[in-house]
């Protein structure tokens, strides 16, 4: 579909279906990470679509002991 990007919150297919890859992104805020998604599709044309879930990171290494 060309156009604007539609951003939806879910439902969420099966990722076994359609996991292809990934981006590891640190961004301020869900916009900054929809204009990246923009970006990736304006050099990905063939098509697709993008998921933006947040992440935290556990390092066990600064876990007090």
């Amino acid at each position: 579909v060309k156009g604007e990007p539609v951003v939806i919150d879910g439902p969420f297919a099966e990722t076994k279906e359609q996991f292809l890859g990934f981006y590891t992104l640190e961004c301020a805020d869900l916009d900054e990470a929809v204009d990246f998604a923009r970006e990736l599709s304006e050099v990905n044309p063939s098509g697709g679509s993008y998921e933006i879930r947040p992440v935290s990171l556990f390092n066990p290494a600064r876990v007090p002991a």
